[in-house]
């Protein structure tokens, strides 16, 4: 099963997570509650929502971003090999 290493940026603080899981988008949840879980806590359903884009020119990276006061909610994720 694939690594997906989760970089989450709020504002000037960024976190990472790590989840071996079989793909990125069906565990965003649980990457966010893991890294900033008061806003997993109040923002859970619009997180589910979010669709991860691919990164234009780099393999296996998808990025989103989710509006949020007083910084937005940004969440990159790539796959590593180990």
């Amino acid at each position: 099963m694939p690594l997906f290493r989760y970089h989450i940026t709020c504002g000037a603080e960024t976190r990472t997570i790590e989840l071996r899981k079989s793909n990125p988008q069906g565990w965003l949840l649980d990457a966010v509650s893991a890294a900033f879980p008061e806003i997993a806590s109040r923002r859970a359903a619009d997180v589910m929502r979010l669709r991860l884009e691919p990164v234009s020119g780099v393999k296996q990276s998808w990025r989103a971003m989710l509006p949020d006061e007083p910084a937005d909610l940004v969440i990159q994720v790539s796959e590593t090999r180990r």
